[in-house]
């Protein structure tokens, strides 16, 4: 008996005898669907909305190919396995072409049929939770920037506003790369490797952090105009590094960037506000990685324990600072980029959240040679006159 959240495949072939054996051999695990025409097919799909559609490519009245393009226009995203039994390999190339996800012969491999629709139906659905989140990102950030539009609102209240949409832009950006990423690491090895997916744990573990990062953010913004906006406390400089490190890869990989980072040593402890400095070295490292230009570019970040200090220095190979630009890095709103790509707040931030924890924000740039930003900050119970 097949669970009731069963994920569902849909049948459309025009021969009972391998719409029957189909449905048989998934009926255990899969909660199966079946059609005999491509017109009834489509409209099952419009429907049910399967994980999988498994079709024949040879059909009176209306071919698979025809049938495919058809699902095309309606779903992107759901997995179609095209079933070939005439050695039409041709045919079946042109249904790759179109849009088909895979292409089976006919008669069929039980072990290999198993195999793929467990891997198409997983593909499916990973896709769809994907597109799901960037629609979800897409819909706050028009809400977001639709509420800065108010010119009634009063200064602060926009700033604070403006804030969050950077804030928040960047964290979720990391869960959808994280997303992406497994999805393509799932396409790439499962076949070979099954369900041995080493690396599935420690990407679903990036999510999670950054999913309470989320969480301990919006915390914050719900304290505004209280007493206690900074709650600080001893916090260890190499658990932000690494957090952040980790956090911005899917970054890094997508603009094709190394990024590496040394704590020498790994012992340095502030007093300070963790989810504040992750916000702080963070829009730090993610600048670093957008101003270097692939294939040679990279990112160090080094951390150095002083006497009464630690510093936390970000280096890149990039494009630089213009003198025009550096005069103005930490005015809120100011930016080079293009519209809608940069809200200019990223450096403001930084600067302010540095400054409450009594430290300083250092940078050394040349034009076309790199950036080096040196944030330095009081070691834990320092007095602050002494780290200044």
């Amino acid at each position: 008996m097949i669970a009731a959240a069963a994920h569902k495949v849909l049948v459309i072939d025009d021969e009972l005898g391998p719409r029957e054996s189909i449905r048989f051999l998934l009926k255990r695990e899969y909660e199966v669907l079946c059609a005999e025409s491509v017109d009834q097919g489509v409209a099952m799909m419009r429907e049910a909305n399967p994980d999988l559609i498994i079709m024949d490519i040879r059909m009176p009245r209306k071919s698979g190919i025809e049938g495919l393009r058809e699902i095309r226009e309606y779903d992107k995203h759901v997995s179609v396995v095209m079933l070939t039994g005439y050695g039409a390999l041709e045919t079946a190339q042109e249904a790759l072409r179109l849009g088909a996800t895979d292409y089976l012969s006919k008669p069929f491999d039980t072990n290999e049929m198993l195999r793929a629709v467990k891997r198409y139906v997983d593909r499916t659905r990973a896709e769809r939770r994907r597109v799901g989140m960037l629609e979800d990102l897409r819909e706050v950030n028009t809400r977001l920037v639709n509420d800065l539009a108010n010119k009634d609102q009063q200064a602060s209240m926009a700033q604070s506003t403006a804030e969050i949409a950077h804030d928040m832009r960047n964290p979720l950006m990391i869960v959808s790369g994280y997303v992406e990423l497994l999805t393509n690491q799932l396409e790439d090895v499962r076949e070979e490797v099954g369900d041995r997916l080493g690396s599935t744990d420690d990407y679903l573990e990036v999510i999670g952090q950054n999913v309470r990062r989320c969480c301990e953010l919006a915390h914050m913004w719900q304290k505004y105009g209280k007493a206690k906006l900074n709650e600080f406390g001893p916090t260890a400089v190499a658990d932000i590094i690494e957090d952040i490190v980790m956090g911005a890869a899917p970054l890094a990989a997508s603009e094709d960037v190394d990024i590496n980072y040394d704590l020498q040593p790994g012992d340095a402890v502030i007093n300070g506000n963790k989810a504040q400095l992750l916000r702080a070295i963070h829009n730090v490292i993610a600048n670093a990685i957008q101003a270097v230009t692939p294939p040679d570019g990279h990112v160090q970040v080094t951390c150095r324990k002083h006497e009464v200090t630690v510093d936390i220095v970000v280096a890149d190979n990039g494009c630089g600072i213009m003198p025009e630009v550096l005069d103005h890095i930490f005015e809120p709103y100011y930016t080079t980029k293009e519209a809608g790509k940069g809200t200019g707040l990223g450096m403001a931030i930084t600067h302010r959240i540095i400054e409450e924890h009594h430290g300083r924000v250092q940078i050394d740039t040349q034009p076309d040679e790199g950036t080096t930003v040196t944030i330095q900050l009081p070691l834990e119970g320092v007095a602050v006159s002494s780290a200044a």
